[in-house]
């Protein structure tokens, strides 16, 4: 809850991305999925979780935390560390009433009241999802709030978004809590593209025997390949979080970007820190040049991808759901920066 230094790190550099909690092998349960013409809804747990901590109703307290399993005691446990308490009234309560939450959930309520923007992105790319997808199955959908948590949490066929880490790059517990290169990604109007981006991740892991770079980037670049498909009016650099500067800069620099992976024998290299260097958020990519945006080898990955895709019109369901091997994918796309 609201720690007071910054962090780093893939789940913390983003709050934001992948802090998932799931269940059968890193894949989506359908046991429990929507069917196809269920319309997408959005449950606001977070709404209702003060009534629960109020009600006196012991069957009205049962019915709402078996409507919100499994996710209700995932959330106490693990998200807030509230222990293993029955029913989590005491433990909840104190979470509600400390300062610092109720400042956050009241500032919450406040943004979130009327935005229905990121609402409507949300329904339209699962939407999406479900025509271009007819194989994979839509979650359930909930709001909730975690102190600065984890943004993003996926428990079998279940979404949760942390609203509170969408208050936007000027909230005043961001400058405690996120580098300044992070802090872009807290606006509202990046929650549908990071919930749909989880899910995605969730429903089809990343797998790699090798485990190189490579493999890495062309992983990555499946994922943003499909989320541009998902999203039609959010160009790469847009669901990557660049700015107009940084998105010339990786442009103008393509064909160097290349020939420097190349010649310093990152593609196949294997250490997990140099492959982190280029995937996961920072202010630059160390290992390439000061200049560079963060996550480059993703954006590099998306060029190797859609080459390839274009040229097999490939949809990006079948991106996604093919085992063509990365270097297979890196020949075959012809990509040469």
């Amino acid at each position: 809850m609201i720690p007071s230094k910054k962090f780093s790190g893939y789940a913390g550099a983003i709050c934001l991305l992948v802090a998932a909690f799931i269940a059968c092998n890193g894949k989506a349960s359908e046991k429990e999925s929507l069917p196809l013409d269920t319309p997408v809804t959005i449950e606001r747990f977070d709404r209702e979780l003060p009534a629960y901590v109020q009600e006196n109703d012991t069957a009205a307290s049962a019915r709402f935390r078996e409507r919100y399993a499994p996710f209700f005691p995932i959330y106490c446990r693990q998200i807030l560390g509230l222990g293993d308490a029955p029913d989590f009234r005491e433990g909840l309560n104190m979470f509600l009433t400390h300062e610092a939450i109720a400042q956050l959930y009241a500032d919450t309520e406040s943004r979130f009241a009327g935005d229905s923007v990121w609402t409507t992105d949300l329904r339209q790319a699962f939407a999406r999802y479900r025509e271009q997808f007819p194989q994979s199955t839509l979650p359930r959908i909930l709001t909730h709030v975690s102190g600065l948590n984890q943004s993003i949490v996926t428990i079998d066929s279940l979404l949760s978004i942390s609203l509170d880490c969408y208050l936007g790059a000027d909230y005043p517990l961001y400058v405690q809590r996120y580098y300044d290169y992070e802090r872009g990604l807290h606006e509202s109007n990046r929650i549908a593209f990071d919930a749909v981006e989880v899910w995605l991740r969730t429903v089809y892991p990343y797998q790699s025997k090798r485990n190189a770079l490579l493999d890495r980037m062309v992983y990555e670049g499946k994922i943003l390949y499909a989320l541009t498909a998902l999203f039609p009016d959010a160009n790469v650099y847009r669901l990557l979080g660049y700015t107009d500067s940084q998105a010339q800069w990786c442009r103008d620099n393509e064909a160097e970007i290349w020939h420097q992976v190349v010649a310093r024998k990152h593609l196949f290299n294997t250490e997990s820190m140099l492959i982190n260097k280029y995937v996961e958020p920072a202010p630059f990519v160390a290992v390439l040049h000061a200049e560079s945006p963060g996550r480059l080898g993703r954006w590099i990955g998306y060029q190797i991808v859609s080459r390839y895709a274009r040229d097999k019109k490939k949809s990006a369901a079948e991106m996604l759901g093919t085992t063509d091997d990365a270097g297979e994918i890196l020949a075959e796309s012809k990509y040469n920066g």
